[in-house]
């Protein structure tokens, strides 16, 4: 097991930018320390890292001259299973990924913040601390900070600029007085809008430069929810699991957790480096979500019912009569499982009592659900009236969590013990909890009848392998996931929230290259064009980045030169 994560770092030393290039055109040990230690030795990645290093640090030069710098990264995050589990304290099984998020920094002499881009469709920018985190409002709760109309008007819509103001008044926050700006050049070469999560690894980067530079400590805890916060300053109102892979990722390591934000502890996170004999391949599906209409209703139907679906389980196992300090403990998926139910029979027969769907009005009439009124705002806040469902189906979704979170959980013991093909089995069976078409592109049916349940409690069926019925998948993903199951990958699912992005394809390292031609040969046919609704075929450079071997760089942190 690897160890735990370090805590912002402030021993880093400013170097001028100059002192960088020479270390970079030399060769040899001095290059490998700084490298190595952070990527690990695989040549195409250190390549690729090296390509971005330089360009950060050239356009470093040009914007802002020879300063004395410091560098700060954030990767890209995969969770390879334990997906929308992460908001009630689900296991998740998270991993970073090689292309990441890089930013040249020099410390301002005052509080004025200048940002350029490597990317030129992305301009300079330019602000003052105090206009964005004024001292007399820094100091309130964070979300009545975030949502004054003050703060508001100065995002954005769709702004990079808004993920890096959100760091700089974040970390103003954290100091509780005025810091120093600073002068910054950010680079990526993470695709964006493909599940990656290159907002939070925006935010974490900043965020970890501004503590930096301004000697400020935090812990791994408060410091996965300080980038949270930075990014619930664009409007967001994301998790925890996109940051905590940030922050705890390790060097070719998979780490397994559970986070809930109220009460977030990663202290009980235990750490496998990734099995030499595999290889998890990250697949760019090139689509991303867009949201509207029925679509929007459809999507935001199940995570709406999630959102109350585990105050009803409590209702009802005391309506059985279980303890109450036995149900007061299931406030989280981590805490429920079959075990804790009276076993596989009993907890299936627990679901039956559940209802497969219920109107808004029975969901009030038969329970007691005081978050039910702030919760509808919440997801059905932005969805037409018109459009917003009048029944609200909660077996499936509650099903899917709690299988879901026990898939994570047995997952890496899964990889720990060699057994791959279980391994394997978990993906999938996530994946089919949310699916929407199958192999013969028909339409997939995730059933959770009374007779499944009467079924699976007869053949005590183990939960890691009930589906449920979550629905985030997309047609293309589940093409991208079925291409690679039949060219020989032991599992596949998706990453992150679904309807587009990214898909992940667990393979032995023998059976790789055919996979991964496999997977090229279907993204560049026709078919794949219509189906993802590309306006052109994707071209060999594309291709050649749609899919890749995942090599797990250390979290993020500071870049320091070898002594």
């Amino acid at each position: 097991m690897a160890s735990a994560p370090a805590t912002t770092n402030n021993s880093g030393l400013a170097h001028p930018a100059s002192a960088w290039m020479k270390c970079l055109a030399a060769s040899g040990h001095s290059l490998n320390a700084l490298l190595y230690p952070v990527y690990g030795a695989a040549p195409e990645v250190i390549f690729e890292r090296l390509s971005l290093l330089h360009s950060v640090l050239e356009s470093f030069l040009t914007h802002f001259g020879d300063l004395p710098i410091r560098i700060f990264r954030s990767p890209g995050r995969i969770n390879v299973r334990g997906m929308h589990v992460d908001t009630h304290g689900g296991y998740l099984n998270l991993m970073t990924h090689q292309r990441e998020i890089m930013i040249v920094t020099a410390q301002a002499p005052d509080d004025t913040c200048i940002f350029a881009n490597t990317d030129p469709r992305f301009g300079k920018i330019s602000f003052r601390l105090k206009e964005i985190a004024p001292d007399s409002a820094i100091a309130k709760p964070w979300l009545e900070f975030i949502t004054e109309q003050a703060i508001e008007q100065h995002l954005k819509k769709g702004e990079w600029t808004n993920y890096v103001q959100g760091a700089m008044a974040r970390a103003c926050r954290s100091a509780g007085k005025p810091i120093h700006g600073i002068f910054g050049v950010i680079g990526s070469d993470l695709p964006q809008g493909a599940a990656l999560s290159s907002s939070h690894a925006l935010c974490a980067a900043t965020l970890w430069a501004a503590l930096s530079w301004n000697t400020l400590t935090l812990s791994p805890d408060d410091l996965i929810l300080a980038i949270r916060d930075a990014e619930w300053y664009t409007g967001a109102r994301t998790g925890t699991s996109d940051q905590a892979t940030m922050v705890l990722g390790k060097l070719n390591t998979m780490v397994n957790v559970t986070l809930l934000a109220e009460e977030l502890d990663s202290s009980g996170a235990r750490y496998l480096p990734f099995p030499d004999d595999l290889a998890l391949l990250v697949i760019n599906s090139f689509t991303q979500r867009s949201l509207s209409g029925a679509q929007l209703a459809a999507y935001t139907r199940n995570r709406f019912a999630y959102s109350m679906a585990l105050e009803i389980l409590r209702q009802e196992l005391s309506a059985l009569g279980y303890p109450p300090d036995h149900v007061k403990k299931m406030d989280r998926l981590s805490q429920i499982s079959p075990e804790a139910l009276g076993g596989a029979k009993s907890f299936y027969q627990i679901l039956l009592r559940i209802p497969q769907e219920l109107s808004l009005l029975e969901m009030r009439q038969r329970y007691v659900l005081p978050g039910f009124d702030e919760a509808y705002e919440q997801y059905f806040g932005g969805v037409p009236p018109e459009q917003r469902p009048s029944t609200i189906g909660i077996r499936g979704p509650l099903l899917f969590g709690i299988a879901e979170s026990e898939r994570a959980r047995a997952f890496l013991p899964a990889l720990e013990s060699g057994d791959f093909s279980l391994a394997g089995k978990l993906m999938t069976a996530g994946h089919n909890g949310d699916r929407i078409r199958n192999e013969f592109n028909e339409p997939y049916v995730r059933s959770v009848s009374d007779q499944d349940l009467h079924q699976w409690a007869a053949s005590e069926t183990p939960i890691i392998f009930c589906p449920g019925d979550y629905g985030a998948s997309s047609a293309v993903l589940d093409t991208l996931v079925d291409t690679a199951l039949r060219a020989g990958a032991l599992g596949a699912c998706l990453t992150g929230a679904g309807l587009a992005g990214t898909v992940l394809a667990l393979c032995r390292k023998k059976h790789t290259a055919q996979i991964l031609e496999s997977i090229q040969n279907k993204m560049a046919s026709e078919h794949y064009t219509r189906l993802a609704n590309l306006p052109a075929p994707l071209r060999p450079i594309q291709l050649s980045q749609a899919a890749v071997i995942n090599h797990a760089p250390d979290g993020a942190g500071e870049l320091c030169l070898p002594s």
